[in-house]
């Protein structure tokens, strides 16, 4: 699960700004070239940028018998980390979007991104395990900085699953040199 969260908010870390709504054909099916064409238009600034995805809220219905209640607390955490962006990622994004959205295998179901904001829904089967997950961002943007909110919703097994996590990122300076 938390890996599912990476790589939303790295989706998040390459937002930049466009004026594309993703489904250029409007067949209703936004397709990875689709998502490329917008995610390959925002202007983003290389360099070192520090992310932050905090899990807010986990609600957990049909839990096997005997786990505790309140269980689901632990998973409320925050995680930091440091990414380099170089300069041929900043001027080609979509490559980097592809890697996320094939690992978890998703289907983006809206993908807007205008005025600084970003729109997107999505539905992915993480691989490897059973159910599907369905996710809604909201935010900001920028070339430099990120402000999202992210739900996702899913289940297998009996188990529902509504999780509400917070993604934010800056860029921090210029990548360590090595």
């Amino acid at each position: 699960m938390k890996r599912l969260v990476l790589s939303v908010a790295a989706v998040a870390l390459l937002a930049g700004c466009s004026s594309n709504e993703a489904d250029a054909d409007g067949d209703g099916n936004i397709s990875a070239d689709e998502v490329a064409k917008v995610m390959n238009e925002v202007t983003l600034e290389p360099g070192e940028w520090e992310n932050t995805v905090e899990i807010v809220d986990v609600e957990v219905e049909g839990l096997p018998e005997g786990v505790p209640a309140n269980a689901m607390d632990a998973m409320k955490t925050t995680t930091v980390s440091k990414t380099c962006i170089t300069e041929e990622q900043a001027k080609d994004p979509g490559a980097e979007f592809f890697a996320a959205q094939e690992q978890a295998d998703c289907k983006v179901k809206k993908f807007d991104m205008s005025g600084g904001a970003i729109s997107s829904e999505m539905s992915c089967s993480p691989a490897g395990t059973p159910g599907e997950m369905t996710m809604a961002m909201e935010g900001q943007y920028g070339p430099s900085s990120y402000d999202m909110t992210m739900k996702m919703n899913g289940g297998a097994g009996g188990m529902k699953m509504n999780i509400t996590a917070k993604s934010n990122g800056k860029r921090i300076g210029k990548c360590p040199a090595g």
